[in-house]
């Protein structure tokens, strides 16, 4: 039953904006609170022979459940309205029936407080403080100094108001600002990754390979590129384009080890950084990802959609600043689509991992007019921004 009731109240509306998120679960805990505030002032006031106030409980009880249903049903400022409106009917009446001093009237700092701290535009904050304003003085002007002690004496009343109203407002509060702790690291997650892919985007990827190298930390590069990508979009349509992406995305996170960064910079480049590892290291890496994507191919309506990839590796102690490292695992992914592709380049070192039917001819659709020669001695304009060091991904 708990578990029923909480998964209720962590459950959003459809279309929830993200800047109402905080605003939907603070007021919604709120509002229920009211709730069990009214139901417990209604056998209260019973109790008390006030009838009067007993019934208008009985009212608010159900204006209460209907305050949380628009709130759940995403009519955010009606619920709010009709809550605080109740909330300040209820006070007003305590306040005249009571006296102030029972303590009643401290309920209209909660009603305040639910003004200032819910998103209304500014004129509306101000002309609903005024409207509070107006209701407690005149709650307070036409109520009697204190009601005559009955059941219970009209200091246990107050102490008792008091802290109910303190016990309301800390927990209101602790729960916005949980809410806002919550909500503010979630979003500084959402910013640093992919959304199609989960993994960190363009800025993070960078960001940490720049905080690697300014701290001298030895690392390797891996600039990877999903062959014939345009072809799979062309084909199967961009549905399959995305998932054969998210596919590459999930490999990547499988095969690289704990502390790697990996990273989507491009349409389907991605890059990885592999801190304290050597040539060897990166280019056995690089293979298994090679090997793990050619034995595991995405599948779409339970057929696999063929795909290959081409991986440029470049070590840091062979550039003599982060651009140049990227601009050199840039040049030999280049270098390893135009001779074959499905392979990994590392300088000298090459695995070669498809045949010579892949090669990417001169003059070809892909890559007309140019030759692997004239590419490696003056490669484009792509390699011009990677924030400083990046372009668009290679065609493929």
């Amino acid at each position: 039953m708990l578990s029923v009731i909480r998964a209720w109240l962590r459950h959003e509306p459809r279309l929830l904006a993200v800047e109402h998120r905080r605003f939907y679960h603070g007021y919604l805990w709120i509002y229920l609170m009211l709730f069990g505030l009214f139901a417990l002032w209604l056998p209260f006031f019973s109790m008390l022979q006030e009838p009067r106030l007993a019934f208008v409980s009985g009212i608010m009880v159900l204006l209460a459940v209907l305050g949380i249903l628009l709130h759940r049903y995403h009519q955010l400022t009606l619920a709010l309205s009709l809550m605080l409106s109740a909330l300040t009917l209820m006070t007003w009446l305590s306040v005249y029936c009571f006296g102030h001093s029972a303590g009643y009237e401290y309920y209209f700092f909660i009603v305040m407080a639910g003004i200032h701290l819910a998103p209304l535009p500014g004129k509306v904050r101000v002309l609903a403080t005024l409207v509070l304003f107006i209701a407690a003085v005149s709650a307070l002007w036409v109520s009697p100094l204190h009601a005559s002690d009955g059941y219970i004496a009209v200091w246990l009343m107050q102490s008792t108001n008091l802290f109910v109203v303190f016990l309301l407002m800390v927990t209101f509060l602790w729960r916005m600002l949980a809410l806002t702790e919550h909500f503010e690291r979630q979003y500084r997650q959402d910013a640093s990754r992919d959304e199609l892919t989960g993994l960190l985007n363009r800025r993070q990827v960078l960001r940490q390979a720049e905080r690697w190298w300014r701290d001298a930390v030895p690392c390797s590069a891996l600039m990877l590129d999903a062959d014939h990508f345009k072809l799979v979009n062309d084909r199967h349509g961009h549905a399959v384009g995305d998932e054969v992406l998210r596919h590459l995305g999930r490999l990547l996170n499988a095969t690289s080890r704990q502390g790697d960064c990996v990273g989507r910079v491009g349409g389907e480049e991605f890059l990885i950084l592999l801190p304290r590892s050597g040539r060897a290291e990166a280019v056995s890496i690089a293979g298994r990802m090679r090997s793990l994507l050619a034995s595991s191919p995405p599948m779409f309506a339970e057929r696999p959609i063929p795909i290959t990839v081409s991986i440029g590796v470049a070590v840091s102690h062979e550039s003599d600043s982060l651009d140049d490292l990227l601009l050199l695992a840039d040049r030999r992914l280049y270098h390893a689509k135009r001779t074959g592709r499905d392979r990994v380049v590392a300088g000298g070192e090459r695995e070669e991992g498809a045949s010579q039917d892949n090669l990417a001819e001169p003059g070809s659709k892909e890559h007309p007019g140019e030759t692997p020669q004239a590419n490696l001695a003056a490669p484009s304009s792509r390699h011009h921004a990677l924030d400083g060091f990046s372009g668009g991904s290679v065609a493929g």
